[in-house]
């Protein structure tokens, strides 16, 4: 079954990279996965209003529209099921927010401890 992806990133290059380190993992795992985009907060609940549920999603804090939490208050509610990372420089900043995600990445992004990350976050490994 294809596990669907969201990353949500203002930054086109993050987006880039992190597509490619998740299409290094469906390599090394076998696992189908499809992955969307979105740049703003408004962008990403539009995708979220129109697509299925996700099973994870990758979540910039700090977009040009605001704060990645308000995307992550909307996806739980819409599924309780879909696991949400942060994605920050600053995780300690979001300490009071950390009730909405399954887990924090930080950046900048490293190959290894983002690929161990995005395993955790899809609960395989």
């Amino acid at each position: 079954m294809e596990k669907k992806i969201l990353i949500v990133d203002d930054v086109r290059f993050n987006i880039e990279f992190e597509t490619k380190l998740i299409e290094n993992i469906i390599e090394e795992t076998g696992i189908s996965m499809k992955v969307d985009e979105a740049h703003t907060i408004e962008e990403a609940l539009k995708v979220i209003d129109d697509k299925n549920i996700y099973d994870a999603m990758i979540i910039d804090m700090n977009l040009p529209d605001g704060s990645g939490v308000e995307i992550a208050k909307y996806a739980r509610e819409k599924s309780s099921k879909t696991r949400l990372a942060a994605l920050t420089i600053y995780p300690n900043e979001y300490e009071k927010e950390r009730g909405y995600f399954d887990l924090f990445m930080k950046k900048p992004i490293m190959i290894g401890p983002f690929k161990q990350n995005f395993l955790r976050l899809l609960q395989i490994g």
